[in-house]
């Protein structure tokens, strides 16, 4: 359900002055799904996300051949306006394809039918602030509690047809045509070696549409914890360059979508997944990172496709 889970990459920031503070206690230095970095700075990240099984409840069913891909290129752009609100905006460069859609047969087994088609083009674009309500420094540690609000825009085109010249199901068009609003809250701790994160997101969506029909997602809820965990250089301050690894176990939580005003009884449900990562800070200015998101638990409403991983790479400079 990453199709326009792009508009969540900014849960969790804090600021260049107080990473510098505790030199790499390791807050606020991305690997979380929902984090980005902080100060003034430019990111560019590359999203990919398989669908490749069929899920009824908690239960896989056999794949009668029906797949979705998802290629997000992501690129933002974060200012620290003060030393506690940070500014930050999101356009995602989308390319999505679908092979074959899930249909159910006479005995309630799926069924594929064979409509297909792809899309490319810009999505929607996000703009977020967050503000840090909470900061408490120690010789030896760092807690951060921040609060984040923003809006997606409904920038992306909504109306591409597939192989067929149908229009294309509204998870495979560019944009949503909605205008949603996002809040979240994030926890950070940092002490030696060892950082924790602990990150929620909410969307509320506005009613947007899919080619000439009203379409609408429901409600979302993304959340992760993750560890992260300084490699080099074994004391603070003692290199330019460090290397981490992270762990984190992150969840999305989707309401039932409509279309055209009528609710789709087999849209939403609850996937958790299992994502190690790497993150290499290189100097004062480079940060380099990639996740593994590898689904581990599906929860859906009726029969859907649902996600088998997703890959995250990104690379981001601070001014």
């Amino acid at each position: 359900m990453f199709r326009y889970l792009p508009v969540l990459v900014a849960g969790a920031a804090v600021f260049a002055t107080q990473v510098h503070a505790c030199d790499y206690c390791l807050i606020g230095q991305g690997i979380s799904p929902l984090q980005t970095q902080t100060g003034a700075g430019v990111r560019v990240a590359q999203r990919y996300t398989l669908l490749d099984s069929i899920y009824a409840g908690d239960s896989e069913l056999g794949n009668p051949g029906v797949t979705e891909e998802y290629w997000t290129t992501e690129v933002s752009g974060f200012y620290s306006v003060s030393e506690r609100l940070l500014v930050l905006a999101t356009l995602p460069l989308r390319q999505t394809r679908g092979n074959g859609e899930l249909a159910i047969g006479p005995g309630g087994d799926p069924e594929r039918e064979d409509i297909t088609g792809d899309a490319r083009g810009i999505g929607d674009l996000s703009l977020l602030g967050r503000y840090t309500f909470h900061t408490r420094h120690t010789l030896d540690s760092t807690t951060l509690l921040a609060g984040v609000l923003g809006i997606k825009l409904p920038t992306g085109s909504t109306r591409r047809h597939g192989d067929q010249d149908e229009f294309l199901d509204a998870h495979l068009q560019p944009g949503t045509g909605s205008t949603d609003l996002l809040f979240g809250v994030s926890v950070d701790h940092a002490q030696g070696r060892l950082a924790l994160s602990a990150n929620l997101l909410a969307s509320i969506p506005g009613k947007g549409e899919t080619g000439d029909l009203s379409h609408q997602f429901g409600h979302s809820l993304n959340y992760d914890v993750t560890g992260k965990y300084r490699l080099t250089p074994a004391a603070s301050g003692s290199g330019a360059n460090a290397l981490f690894v992270a762990l984190g176990v992150n969840g999305e939580v989707r309401g039932k979508e409509k279309l055209d005003g009528v609710t789709l009884d087999d849209t939403g449900g609850h996937t958790i997944y299992l994502t190690p990562g790497l993150q290499y800070q290189v100097a004062q200015h480079w940060i380099f990172e990639f996740t593994y998101q590898h689904a581990v638990y599906h929860d859906v409403n009726e029969i859907q496709l649902g996600e088998d991983y997703k890959l995250f790479g990104a690379a981001t400079y601070l001014f």
